[in-house]
């Protein structure tokens, strides 16, 4: 099994170097919006290349997981032991973060993003994808589009090309959709968790307001000096439960450019390299690229677990903490 690893390893390093010093295409165009692929849509909408990736990544992830389980051994090998060691070390992870009730109803999410993540990073990064697509004019979008021909082995002069695959997490829209989804479910898990207005009650916080005019414990009404520090008090607490209210909006936005602008980046790096560095010179770069595509996809996997957690942890024990 070692063996067969290592010759598919050096098979696979001889592939990329092969690619990257011999295969010779048009600088692709760089643009922040994922491209629209020429006579290709559905039900009238355009397809673009990020989301037909996101589709074939969708299709790698339920066939890998199908051959991966489909013979499971009490002493795993092979892929199975691969697949069982990330997801018995992503467990782990939420078992130390997360309260031990609420581990397994953590887990599925943010694992089953870690895993589109992860494999939309790597897909994008693949030697010569970038030259594999349809070359157009660059000017007069709709002309060129109606004019578009497919080209794997380069474009004619004067003509650009439009990838046919782009990674999923270089696309605002793909980027975002996953904020949402992951935002959503810490709100879901609030609201189970502590009720309505348990849940409410960490962002509208009023009770420091209304205990500067309580009598004290033994029925004593406060002075004026005491009725202000509290009321200070009460209304520094306040506005921190609405900064926090507020914040849980910001997390879409921070969630959604974090992941986009680290992927579309190593990918506008790697694709200008190959172009400008045709040789195995840029293979470092390559690497580095696969490892942030882990570790972005690790970042979103283990701040999803804590949203959650911060969401089911009342509000008296999240002062305790802080």
């Amino acid at each position: 099994m070692k063996g067969k690893g290592l010759l598919y390893t050096a098979i696979a390093i001889v592939v990329m170097v092969l690619s990257i010093m011999y295969l010779k295409f048009e600088l692709p165009i760089i643009s922040v919006s994922a491209e629209a692929l020429p006579h290709m849509s559905l039900f009238g909408m355009p397809i673009t290349n990020a989301l037909l990736t996101s589709w074939v990544v969708t299709i790698i992830l339920i066939v890998g997981a199908y051959l991966t389980t489909r013979s499971m051994k009490m002493v795993p090998s092979g892929m199975q032991n691969v697949l069982e060691l990330f997801i018995e070390y992503l467990f782990g992870v939420v078992e130390g973060m997360a309260p031990q009730q609420w581990a397994k109803k953590f887990f599925l999410i943010p694992a089953t993003i870690f895993f589109y993540v992860l494999i939309s990073n790597w897909f994008g990064l693949l030697p010569g994808l970038a030259g594999v697509g349809f070359c157009e004019e660059p000017h007069h979008a709709e002309t060129s589009a109606e004019m578009a021909h497919p080209s794997i082995v380069g474009c004619a002069e004067g003509e650009v090309i439009v990838p046919l695959f782009r990674s999923p997490s270089s696309d605002l829209n793909n980027t975002l959709m996953l904020a949402l989804v992951t935002q959503i479910a810490a709100q879901v898990f609030g609201f189970w968790a502590l009720g309505f207005g348990g849940y409410m009650g960490k962002f509208f916080i009023f009770e420091g307001i209304a205990k500067a005019f309580k009598p004290d414990e033994h029925g004593n009404k406060p002075s004026g000096k005491s009725i202000a520090g509290q009321l200070a008090m009460g209304v520094i607490e306040m506005l921190v439960g609405l900064l926090e209210f507020l914040s849980e909006f910001t997390k879409v936005i921070a969630y959604t450019f974090r992941l986009f602008g680290n992927i579309f980046a190593g990918e506008v790096m790697i694709i200008v390299l190959t172009f400008l560095i045709p040789t195995f010179i840029s293979l470092p770069s390559l690497g580095l690229e696969v490892f942030v595509g882990l570790v972005q996809a690790f970042v979103f996997f283990i701040l999803s677990v804590a949203f959650y957690t911060l969401a089911v942890t009342p509000h008296h024990q999240e002062d305790g903490a802080h």
